[in-house]
């Protein structure tokens, strides 16, 4: 089934066109892609709203998440080395763990 045909006034018709240099359509490409929108999306929030997008995830490269991952599974075998009784391994592991977040932390701050 179709969508229903919006009402004349609740239509958007008209084309505005503007200029933007290489660096302010990267910027817009980034924020709307950060906002997860369209870029004239993005363009009506800020302008008739007077909003600056909010990002709906939050925005971490794949190196943050694979160290993420890395530590949950530090964090399991940790786990198992305490229930087995071997408390040497666990502090491996933590200070494993350590380094590990230390490198994310350097990342996030940059």
């Amino acid at each position: 089934m179709a969508r229903p045909t919006k009402e004349k006034k609740d239509q958007r018709y008209i084309r505005f066109t503007v200029r933007l240099t290489e660096v302010e359509s990267t910027q817009l490409e980034k924020l709307s892609a950060y906002a997860g929108l369209q870029a004239s999306e993005v363009i009506r929030e800020a302008v008739f709203k007077n909003r600056i997008l909010q990002a709906k995830v939050p925005v971490l490269d794949q190196q943050t998440y694979v160290e993420l991952k890395r530590i949950g599974n530090n964090i399991n075998q940790i786990a198992k080395h305490l229930n087995a009784g071997k408390v040497n391994g666990a502090n491996v592991h933590l200070r494993v763990i350590e380094k590990q977040l230390s490198i994310i932390l350097k990342k996030l701050i940059q």
